[in-house]
């Protein structure tokens, strides 16, 4: 992927407007299952898409050949595609922009060039913590690289690399079958907390060996980060959504300036943030900048495109997707919910009887308007009774609107943790809820 190949695919595009995205990845990745690596994955791949615009008509192509010949094929089949769709009358042009994002740490040479044996002594030192316990360990270890660049017939051009080191743990095992789980993402591969990881895991494991049912209702909870920034994940994607917002399908639509949480609650959006996975520009190739969401539980923002910004008469707000998946809408990417002072024992302290939670799994939409979710608890749900943790639970189902979880918020934690979305890196702190809704419990324990 050259880019004096996409500039010149650009110039004889025949059509009156046409940009290029284009992403090359890089990824490295071992699995490990009863702690020992079973799989080693190595692999760079392409992605380039062609957007078109004539008479106001948009076409689109991909290819995975970075080739001059197969990129002009795709213009050439974006045009074909454009000539059947109808006019877009509020098709505003293609952006431009001289203004550049500031240098950040989202990038790391020591990641994109991980080799396998670090990796492997990383299972190792995960193995030694489980053998200790008696524990198996199952999980992943990855490191990826990716190359951006955004053009555009308007002489726009951006390009940045961004590289992320992953891991999960997974341990089980023990006389009762008990599961912990723990995860830590970084920028930098030397920054991943692989013993930290691992011991978390493992203490959650040692808890979970005997689990007890619990009646479905409304307890308070204590949501650990990994449970929040699931929240706050689909929350980026049915809520702060610019398009939702703009056609009146967000909770948030015709909101700014009424309060919409917990006094106290803060949200911004900040892609600058370096203990997070930041990124200089959008999908168009437009600078990010932090954005506050939510202030002292007051909604203050929408997040634009440069389409939807240009209909309203405003600004993008370096919010737009790549090209493929644009059509659901500009949305925030790095969420971070800013902590409190209380430490997580402290946030428990404060329940007589409730739930802990470490972190939610297959989670769906139900209601998008409300924010309404199900799901189910996993690999660490307990009981607290007098501001302890009494013992662990079976997994629960949940089914819960997220804003009025977040208007229940009692107490945040201190503690920051971050996980990978299906877009973007949630951060947030454990929260103290005031009432989350419980409507079955798993058997499958």
């Amino acid at each position: 992927m050259k880019k004096e190949d996409l500039k010149k695919a650009i110039a004889k595009s025949p059509a009156e407007h046409t940009e290029i995205f284009g992403h090359k990845e890089e990824l490295k990745l071992s699995r490990f299952s009863e702690s020992i690596i079973h799989q080693n994955i190595s692999q760079e791949k392409t992605s380039i898409v062609v957007v078109v615009h004539q008479d106001k008509r948009k076409g689109s192509a991909s290819v995975t050949d970075p080739s001059p010949e197969a990129i002009t094929e795709a213009i050439e089949k974006a045009c074909a595609a454009a000539r059947f769709q109808k006019p877009d009358p509020d098709f505003p042009g293609l952006p431009f922009s001289e203004e550049e994002a500031p240098e950040l740490g989202a990038y790391s040479e020591k990641t994109a060039r991980c080799p396998a044996e670090l990796r492997a002594e990383g299972v190792a030192r995960i193995r030694e913590i489980g053998n200790r316990e008696g524990f198996q360990g199952h999980g992943t270890f990855s490191t990826q690289a990716s190359k951006f660049m955004s053009l555009n017939s308007s002489g726009h051009f951006r390009e940045w690399d961004t590289s992320q080191a992953f891991l999960k743990v997974l341990f089980m095992g023990g006389p009762g079958g008990g599961e912990g789980f723990a995860q830590d993402v970084q920028v930098d591969v030397d920054d991943l907390q692989i013993t930290q990881t691992a011991e978390r895991a493992a203490s959650k494991c040692a808890a979970t060996q005997d689990r007890a049912s619990l009646s479905p209702g409304e307890y308070k909870g204590v949501l650990e980060p990994l449970a929040v920034c699931e929240l706050l994940g689909y929350l980026s994607f049915i809520g702060f959504n610019g398009l939702a917002c703009n056609e009146g399908r967000s909770y948030f639509s015709g909101k700014i300036g009424e309060e919409v949480m917990a006094p106290g609650l803060e949200i911004i959006d900040d892609p600058f943030d370096n203990s997070g996975l930041p990124a200089p520009y959008d999908g168009e190739g437009l600078p990010k900048r932090p954005l506050p969401l939510v202030e002292n539980g007051v909604f203050k923002n929408y997040v634009y495109d440069y389409y939807l910004a240009r209909k309203e008469g405003r600004k993008s707000t370096g919010h737009a997707l790549p090209p493929g998946f644009r059509s659901f809408g500009p949305m925030p990417m790095h969420l971070k919910l800013k902590p409190g002072q209380k430490t997580q024992k402290e946030l428990i302290q404060q329940v007589d009887r409730g739930v802990l939670i470490t972190r939610f799994h297959y989670v769906g939409v139900i209601h998008p308007q409300k924010t309404i979710i199900t799901g189910l608890t996993r690999d660490g749900t307990f009981w607290i009774e007098n501001g302890k943790v009494d013992h662990a639970l079976k997994n629960l189902r949940f089914t819960q609107s997220i804003i009025e979880a977040l208007q229940k918020t009692i107490e945040k934690g201190r503690e920051v943790g971050r996980m990978p979305f299906r877009i973007g890196a949630p951060q947030a702190p454990a929260l103290l809820i005031d009432g989350f809704n419980f409507t079955g419990v798993s058997e499958m324990d």
